[in-house]
């Protein structure tokens, strides 16, 4: 692309120092190949054209929106949660880039509660904030990325939406499953390896959970959590008791299961999702008729927010 010699963008001549003139242009676009040259007029003498010389304009710097990565609508994040976006895509010149970060509690952002700039990552740039969130409360988050030396910026990112679920102190709905892994049973027939789920409620105190059951026959069993959700283990026992945790359920109108579990097999905590996963050993028996069986295996024990 080639702009007319005869162009007069400019802010006009400066006087002759040291034997030059300089001339100061208004803005040009970038990526343009330019001709100019030089008129010089003396009073009654014929105008003479200066050679003509060319420059070029070198291409735009061009960024595009970065992309979100967490937290996303399906995690559940503590109250500091961590923020990363893929770095993002640009054309042109090198750029030095930063993240500009917000959260607000509504999709328009009118009501940031927030924000911080952060430079540029290896492949991916994150942001925790130095606020806490609210618990039980639905965020929503973007991020920009510019380079503010050549004042440019990109459009914002795809705003993603959530929660803050992964629970403080209070009662929570969580979603309890058991699944058993093995199991060596003593009898001649091995009975079906049912799940089983419950669907209640979580009480949090600390890093104490304590998940409750519905009652059977009139009694109420608890399962107890001593979880390091700063970490990513399990630091204390599964069990309405130091020493083992009963569960008693009607899996059929015919026969009931007891599920008795003592030993913490391993157990991982993903502060992301909220959610809590432990294999643990113990045995299960069938007390109905016609058959009576007993087992003993590991059983996996997942707890996940709703």
């Amino acid at each position: 692309m080639q702009r007319s010699p005869r162009s007069s963008a400019h802010k006009g001549c400066r006087p002759p120092f040291n034997g030059q003139s300089t001339a100061t242009l208004d803005h040009l676009n970038a990526a343009t190949t330019y001709y100019w040259r030089v008129k010089t007029t003396a009073g009654d003498n014929p105008s003479i054209l200066s050679a003509t010389s060319t420059f070029s304009i070198g291409p735009q710097l061009v960024i595009q929106p970065p992309t979100t990565v967490t937290p996303l609508a399906t995690t559940f994040p503590h109250k500091r949660p961590t923020f990363t976006v893929t770095n993002a895509v640009r054309k042109g010149p090198p750029a030095v880039v930063t993240y500009r970060f917000d959260v607000a509690t509504d999709a328009t952002f009118q009501t940031v509660v927030a924000t911080g700039t952060v430079p540029e990552g290896p492949m991916q740039t994150s942001f925790v904030p130095n606020v806490d969130l609210v618990p039980a409360t639905s965020y929503a988050w973007r991020a920009q990325a510019s380079d503010t030396a050549k004042e440019v910026s990109s459009e914002y990112s795809a705003t993603q939406a959530f929660a803050i679920v992964n629970p403080d102190d209070g009662l929570w709905r969580y979603l309890l499953s058991l699944h058993l892994v093995s199991a060596v049973c003593h009898a001649a027939v091995v009975p079906p390896l049912r799940d089983v789920s419950f669907d209640n409620g979580l009480t949090v105190s600390g890093d104490h959970l304590q998940y409750a059951l519905p009652s059977s026959w009139g009694f109420d069993y608890l399962l107890k959590l001593e979880v390091n959700r700063t970490g990513s283990q399990f630091s204390g026992t599964f069990g309405s008791n130091p020493n083992s945790a009963e569960l008693m359920m009607w899996p059929g109108a015919a026969h009931f299961g007891i599920y008795i579990f003592r030993d913490v097999v391993s157990g991982t905590v993903d502060n992301t999702a909220g959610r809590f996963t432990g294999i643990y050993r113990g045995t299960f028996s069938d007390e109905g008729f016609p058959s009576h069986y007993q087992c003993e295996g590991e059983i996996a024990v997942t707890l996940t927010p709703h």
